[in-house]
């Protein structure tokens, strides 16, 4: 037992010696201390070009210490004590005990680091996280997270996703945290030196080399703890840089609550208060297009969020017809669809990896055939109206949506090199409930006709004509949709990605 002890003792000192301390380069300001924990698979040496940057750039006596991890993989609890062990080594390098500390992080140390800052929350004054977020626990808990945060992320950062950050944003662009995207910037940039094998499989290029990298993010730290220090909420420079990352964030905010995204309020699911959303935005203007009518009948369309293979089940209906009403456009068709978002499985895990926006809506639809009838009292031949990919047409509409109000460097980046999305026929009908509910929206990945990668998205759809024998389901029109804001993402991320 002793042997071990000895063993690991041994261990933890040899990992203490990887610890790095930069020395301030200007000596006769205020001493700060700035403790940042390395990303996953990079060793601390790998940060020392960005921190003597931020020394450089920042007006105080900066102080900077990089502490290592076993096998380079900042985990807490394998170093639970890393906090007091780096403080002491910096109070025995002459570092007043009474200094102003702030703490940051890159990637798996960002996640390192909040839970750090938690803890020490009291001498903590300020942390900086990049190529990293705020945890979705922060968001929705009724408490403010304790110490003030500024989050850098890159527009091309592979790992932790623009969208993530964009949704972070959301959340997190006043006082006392703020969120800040880095135009052209990737996930390595912030780090020097060869990237991991993880990073190289899954960050995009950057348009910009590390010098400017550097620069750009040490700017921002600058200005963040001089805010802090002079006991501001906002700077000058602060405020144009969220208007930047406002401006570029505002499209996917725009396609997210077209989604109905559940993030930003949980989908109600027959409860009524103010802490949920009732229904989809984009599944009203689907059930528009799915009728074909024109703008001489008006229709109120309302949808509502329902977890589609729950019993009981709920259905789309129709309240009324406006057969017998003249003039048409005096009537107003009343129609209620269904909807349920589907995420990626991995989003639980908020690794930031992942698509933010739905993998796939589910909607319940009143079919064309039905609602032709409603408005004009006439027959209309199932075949003519609804045998056709009505779920892909509105699909279109979704990438088209995307294609329209993708911020000008991204589109124009998909257009230059980015795998096209492209709209496929429906699949099926697959008329069987269950049947339709478990078959995915289709990704379907190959090549066009010139052998250029692009992408296919296909819907499995069901559709059931008025006179259908099953009269609870006669009338129907099933899809599984493409959120606009899954069609950004992919413009903005996918199609460019390794």
């Amino acid at each position: 037992m002793l042997k071990l002890i000895l063993i690991f003792n041994l261990f933890h000192l040899i990992i203490c010696s990887s610890d790095i301390i930069l020395q301030p380069i200007k000596e006769e300001s205020i001493p700060i201390v700035f403790i940042f924990i390395p990303g996953a698979e990079l060793p601390p040496e790998r940060y020392v070009p960005l921190l003597k940057q931020v020394q450089i750039t920042s007006n105080y006596s900066l102080w900077i210490a990089i502490p290592s991890f076993p096998d380079n993989i900042p985990v807490e609890a394998l170093r639970p004590k890393v906090i007091d062990e780096i403080l002491d080594k910096l109070y025995h390098s002459g570092v007043p005990k009474n200094v102003t500390i702030f703490l940051g992080g890159h990637s798996l140390g960002s996640i390192v680091s909040q839970s750090l800052a938690i803890k020490y929350q009291e001498r903590i004054f300020g942390q900086i996280l990049t190529g990293a977020f705020l945890e979705r626990k922060h968001q929705s808990t009724s408490t403010i997270y304790p110490v003030s945060t500024l989050i850098l992320s890159g527009e091309l950062d592979g790992l932790a996703r623009v969208t993530r950050i964009i949704e972070s944003f959301h959340f997190f662009s006043i006082y006392p945290h703020f969120t800040l995207i880095i135009p052209g910037m990737n996930h390595m940039n912030t780090a020097s030196g060869k990237p991991s094998s993880h990073i190289i499989k899954n960050d995009i290029e950057s348009e910009i080399n590390e010098t400017i990298a550097h620069q750009e993010l040490s700017i921002r730290i600058a200005d963040y703890i001089n805010m802090r220090l002079n006991n501001q909420t906002i700077t000058s420079m602060l405020a144009y840089h969220l208007e930047q990352t406002k401006n570029f964030s505002q499209p996917y905010l725009d396609a997210l609550n077209l989604e109905g995204f559940y993030h930003f309020l949980p989908p109600c699911y027959n409860q009524t208060n103010d802490n949920c959303q009732i229904g989809s935005p984009w599944s009203t203007y689907a059930q528009k297009i799915m009728s074909g009518l024109n703008d001489t009948i008006q229709l109120n369309i309302s949808d509502q969020f329902h977890i589609v293979y729950k019993i009981p089940e709920h259905f789309p209906h129709l309240d009324n017809n406006c057969s017998s009403i003249k003039p048409l456009n005096n009537c107003i068709l009343n129609v209620h669809t269904v909807t349920q978002n589907i995420y990626d499985l991995t989003d639980q895990f908020d690794t930031g990896e992942t698509h933010t926006s739905a993998e796939e809506m589910r909607v319940k639809m009143i079919s064309r055939q039905v609602l032709l009838e409603a408005a004009d009292g006439k027959e209309h031949d199932f075949n003519q109206t609804d045998n056709q990919s009505l779920c892909g047409l509105i699909n279109q509409h979704a990438l088209d949506w995307a294609l329209e109000n993708a911020g000008y460097g991204s589109k124009e980046r998909y257009e230059k090199k980015g795998k096209k999305m492209l709209i496929g026929d429906d699949i099926g009908p697959l008329n069987a409930g269950p049947l339709w509910i478990w078959t995915p929206l289709k990704y379907d990945l190959g090549t066009d006709s010139q052998g250029r990668s692009v992408v296919t998205v296909r819907s499995p759809t069901l559709r059931l004509p008025k006179d259908y024998p099953v009269s609870t389901v006669a009338g129907f029109h099933y899809c599984k949709l493409l959120s606009p804001a899954r069609a950004l993402e992919w413009i903005y991320i996918d199609s460019v990605k390794p």
